[in-house]
């Protein structure tokens, strides 16, 4: 069990994270971990965030979220990269890349670098509730040692 604390939403360097993504494909942003998408035919199709090495124009390079989208049937022409809406519509399929792309399921199942460090020593993460320190087991030990000392 882990306290919600803001320090415990650091991502890996290689995290599905669209703030760290450029509209265009290369570019100065980080090289993503592989995505997934569910195709037409209900198939889920793994999506590499970087082009191939014999990529004519790009090679080796970063997709960025319009080829992205472009990829998996989303993107349509004059989508912004951020709209000026102050909260976008969940369902929403012409708002901007930036919501439609963090909305996608690959991206939305991304764990926090807690977790998965977590996850890959073959335990489970619960996130306690934010603003519960009652609920936090560490308080109880703490109290019974400030009563000790």
């Amino acid at each position: 069990m882990v306290d919600n604390s803001q320090g415990h939403a650091a991502y890996p360097a290689d995290a599905l994270l669209v703030m760290r993504m450029n509209f265009n494909p290369g570019g100065a942003q980080t090289r993503l971990q592989n995505g997934w998408f569910t195709d037409a035919t209900g198939q889920q199709q793994e999506q590499s965030m970087i082009f191939s090495p014999d990529h004519p124009k790009f090679p080796d390079q970063p997709k960025g979220m319009k080829q992205v989208l472009t990829e998996q049937g989303l993107y349509r022409a004059g989508l912004k990269m951020i709209c000026k809406k102050p909260d976008c519509d969940p369902d929403a399929t012409t708002c901007c890349v930036t919501c439609i792309l963090s909305r996608q399921p690959d991206f939305q199942e991304q764990k926090s670098l807690v977790q998965e460090v977590i996850g890959a020593a073959g335990h489970i993460c619960i996130f306690l509730p934010k603003f519960h320190c009652e609920l936090n087991f560490i308080e109880f030990f703490w109290g019974a040692m400030k009563k000790y000392l």
